[in-house]
C-alpha cells in the first residue's frame, strides 16, 4: 500500500482515514438512491439584514455640504474650480522644481 492503510475493496484506492474510505465509498461507489441520502441536507440561506440608516440632525451629508457649497449658483462654482485649478497647477510647479 502507498499511503495509506484503508483501501477499498472496489477500486483498490488507499485511504489514510476511515472517514475518508466510508466517504469514498458513499459517493463513488453508491446506487443513486443511496448517494441521495448519503449527501447531509444543504443549509438553507441566510437572510441578509440591512441596517437601517438614522439621520442625525445637523450633520452635513456629502462633501458639498463639508465644504458648504451648497447655497453657491452655477457661476460661483465655476469660479471657484477655476480658482481650484491654477492653485493645483502652482502647486504642481513648485513639486517638479524642486524634485529638479
Amino acid at each position: 500500500m502507498a499511503k495509506g492503510k484503508f483501501r477499498c475493496a472496489r477500486c483498490k484506492r488507499t485511504f489514510s482515514m476511515a472517514a475518508h474510505l466510508a466517504r469514498h465509498k458513499s459517493t463513488i461507489h453508491a446506487s443513486k438512491s443511496k448517494k441521495k441520502a448519503a449527501r447531509k441536507p444543504t443549509r438553507p440561506k441566510r437572510k441578509v439584514r440591512r441596517r437601517r440608516t438614522v439621520k442625525r440632525a445637523g450633520r452635513p451629508k456629502g462633501v458639498a455640504a463639508r465644504l458648504k457649497l451648497q447655497g453657491l449658483t452655477l457661476e460661483q462654482l465655476g469660479q471657484l474650480i477655476a480658482a481650484a485649478r491654477v492653485q493645483a497647477r502652482r502647486k504642481m510647479a513648485e513639486v517638479k522644481k524642486a524634485l529638479k
